[in-house]
């Protein structure tokens, strides 16, 4: 049994101080992970690749990359930063990853994702590897800015992960999650760091604004800035 690594960070929100941009980055243990495996042999499939920062940090090392992503514009931005670096081995496909069936991309060898997992992309991630072969990825934990009374529906508990993973097919290897909360001394503070964050206009599209408005009205002042699941699991 995979025992869950679990991190705690609490930081107190300092007045005047830049933000961190911490919650699209990619995680050192993910890349870690994935670099366990031989990747100069392998094809390497990276679901919902955005514009590619996933695909390209592992774009050297590999054998094969495919990037799919539903968006047309962010495949064409990858398409054309690939095409001016001169690398040859990424292929970028535009598509619904929840739709899409993998195994008319060629033969993939791994499956990884950057904030981008629901239970259907790890069935299909199943149908296309052999056994021994691996799914990869970090996605948002449901705690992930929780205050606003919403979860992306990318989103999972780790019960949920674990049971998606298992009844898809993976044996876990590596369970963690992640958990950084910003505190604040009073709402103006946590108003003030949404504002620097570039987030208001963000969640009122979502509407996410509203939920943590009435959060700070009764009283809440902290932010679940990060929350991820990691997690590395192998086709039984």
């Amino acid at each position: 049994m995979v025992e869950w690594k679990r991190k705690w960070i609490e930081r107190t929100y300092q007045p005047g101080a830049e933000p961190e941009a911490a919650h699209a980055r990619l995680s050192t243990t993910l890349l870690r992970l994935i670099q366990e495996e031989p990747l100069c042999e392998r094809t390497v499939l990276d679901i919902g690749c955005g514009n590619g920062r996933l695909t390209f940090a592992l774009a050297d090392q590999v054998g094969r990359i495919i990037g799919i992503d539903w968006s047309e514009q962010v495949i064409r931005q990858a398409e054309q930063r690939a095409r001016t670096l001169g690398l040859d081995q990424m292929t970028f496909v535009c598509g619904d990853a929840e739709q899409t069936d993998y195994s008319e991309l060629g033969p993939i060898d791994l499956v990884v994702a950057h904030l981008c997992m629901s239970d259907e992309i790890i069935r299909r991630a199943a149908a296309v590897l052999a056994p021994g072969r691996c799914i990869v990825f970090s996605t948002l934990h449901r705690d992930q800015w929780k205050e606003s009374g919403r979860s992306s529906r990318f989103a999972y508990g780790e019960q949920d992960v674990e049971t998606a993973l298992t009844t898809a097919g993976f044996e876990p290897v590596y369970l963690g999650s992640e958990h950084e909360t910003l505190s604040f001394t009073a709402a103006a503070d946590a108003l003030a760091h949404m504002e620097a964050s570039d987030l208001v206009g963000k969640w009122k599209a979502d509407s996410r604004w509203e939920g943590f408005l009435a959060y700070l009205d009764r009283g809440g002042r902290a932010l679940t800035v990060r929350a991820r699941v990691t997690v590395k699991a192998r086709r039984r």
